[in-house]
């Protein structure tokens, strides 16, 4: 279930990606894997789920008593610590990289501050290691941005090697793309919702990742799946109950209601089964703001939902 160490949570944009990724780090972390969730400039939704704050360039605790780490990585940052790997001298690195003619020119480069950003993560996953020797991470989940920016995001190894096939900065975009292009170390999870237009983005990003990315992909996680409240002999019965007072009318209303926003997800979701090459999770909508508990439920319901499409094999054609 968590074999692969480099995740990439990706899916359209209000879908629930953080949410996804913070229920699978926790998941992961009661495993006991050492696991850290990176965001990528962006707001810090994973301090406001865990109700601390993780907005900072380097991990922190997002959990008490669990191997659950957080960050925020910043471009700036990012390179700074890459130019002082690169120059090993801080005052060589300020030298280069932190005069104003550099500063210009550097933010001319399209895709110079996601390319450090995706190279950090994979400095993480690759590279950091603890006292012991081993790897600092057993799992890094990579809260990635929405699906145009996403695949942009994971594309830059390739633009860069197109552009700039020889030289350090070619080297390590190549290592970057070994990376992803690895079915024994990465994982893509796409999250949609069950409707209409972010399922149909859904499928094309798991297309996609397969054909022109590369990269070995995971689950199709459908998130906010509501549940089944009254059958249609119920809603019948209730429907017919005397007397019709005002709160059983708006009672029945409302359940009417949930029973047809059901029905259009359960469209979607049978679409998504039928149509989706990879293994599809659902989530249960837990009608309520995100929390410490919500994420625990759901961090349950990932571990059943993905041992449930391990148990029954890979999908046809599904990711390498």
């Amino acid at each position: 279930m968590f074999q692969r160490r480099f995740v990439v949570v990706s899916g359209k944009g209000g879908v629930g990606r953080s949410t996804l990724a913070a229920a699978l780090g926790l998941a992961a972390a009661r495993y006991g894997l050492r696991t850290c969730v990176v965001q990528l400039n962006t707001r810090d939704e994973q301090g406001r789920i865990f109700a601390v704050d993780a907005s900072g360039y380097e991990p922190v605790p997002l959990v008490p008593g669990l191997p659950l780490f957080g960050c925020n990585l910043r471009p700036a940052d990012a390179l700074r610590e890459y130019g002082q790997m690169k120059l090993h001298f801080r005052t060589l690195h300020k030298l280069v990289f932190e005069n104003d003619v550099m500063q210009r020119l550097l933010r001319m480069i399209p895709g110079m501050n996601e390319l450090v950003l995706l190279g950090k993560a994979w400095h993480m996953e690759a590279q950091e290691r603890g006292n012991d020797g081993k790897p600092a991470w057993d799992l890094i989940i990579v809260d990635a941005p929405a699906t145009g920016h996403g695949v942009s995001l994971l594309r830059l190894p390739q633009t860069i090697l197109a552009a700039v096939p020889v030289g350090p900065m070619a080297d390590d975009a190549r290592q970057m793309q070994a990376l992803l292009e690895d079915p024994n170390r990465t994982a893509l999870h796409v999250v949609t919702l069950a409707q209409e237009l972010p399922a149909t983005e859904a499928l094309e990003l798991c297309e996609e990742a397969r054909v022109k990315l590369g990269m070995p992909t995971g689950n199709l996680f459908i998130n906010m799946v509501l549940p089944t409240l009254v059958d249609e002999r119920q809603l019948r019965a209730l429907q017919r109950a005397e007397p019709p007072t005002p709160l059983l009318v708006d009672t029945v209303a409302a359940i009417a209601a949930h029973a047809r926003w059901h029905e259009a997800q359960q469209l979607q979701v049978r679409r998504l089964r039928r149509a989706s090459v990879l293994p599809v999770v659902e989530l249960p909508h837990l009608f309520c703001a995100m929390g410490r508990a919500q994420i625990e439920t759901l961090a349950d319901a990932i571990v059943t939902g993905m041992e449930t499409a391990e148990s029954r094999g890979p999908a046809p054609e599904a990711a390498r």
